[in-house]
């Protein structure tokens, strides 16, 4: 049953990080439901996939550390509500010792987003953009926030390979 349930967080944790990556470029928003049902998978999956208390208890140290930690990036306007929910949730299913390297990640394609989206904005918006929908031109005003969720994602991807929901799979 434990393979059952790694295999089923295997392909639900990515999608729901791929998800909320696209929600928060098109729309600026990351949604409550998203992180709620990223934190009731991972109630759900984490003791029946064969992690251990242990593991559960420091990932849940991990979440309320990033949690903390980015709330305050958020008290100084640095980041958005959405961002620093998402990275809570990310760390929950990362676990402790995955967590300087989501860290890491994070602020690298963070800083990479945000360079490429002043790029973006030093230029005129060409007008092979304009039809693709109104986010194209909302990302392109220089007063619109960086989306910090599509930084977040990736980041959360690459380290979940390294995680104990990938060892479980290759056991089997």
């Amino acid at each position: 049953m434990a393979s059952t349930f790694s295999i089923l967080a295997f392909f639900f944790f990515p999608v729901l990080m791929i998800s909320a990556s696209i929600c928060d470029v098109t729309t600026m928003r990351i949604p409550n439901k998203l992180v709620l049902v990223l934190l009731f998978g991972y109630a759900a999956c984490a003791p029946l996939s064969g992690l251990s208390l242990f593991e559960i208890a420091t990932s849940m140290l991990a979440a309320v550390t990033v949690f903390c930690l980015a709330f305050g990036a958020f008290a100084c306007g640095w980041m958005g509500g959405g961002d620093v929910k998402l990275m809570a949730a990310t760390a929950l299913w990362l676990g402790l010792p995955q967590l300087p390297a989501f860290l890491f990640w994070t602020s690298l394609f963070g800083a990479l987003l945000t360079l490429t989206l002043l790029l973006y904005r030093a230029v005129p918006l060409p007008e092979s953009l304009k039809g693709y929908g109104d986010w194209v031109s909302h990302l392109h005003q220089r007063t619109t926030r960086v989306p910090y969720g599509a930084a977040i994602g990736p980041a959360a991807l690459l380290v979940f390979a390294s995680t104990p929901w990938m060892t479980a799979l290759r056991a089997l």
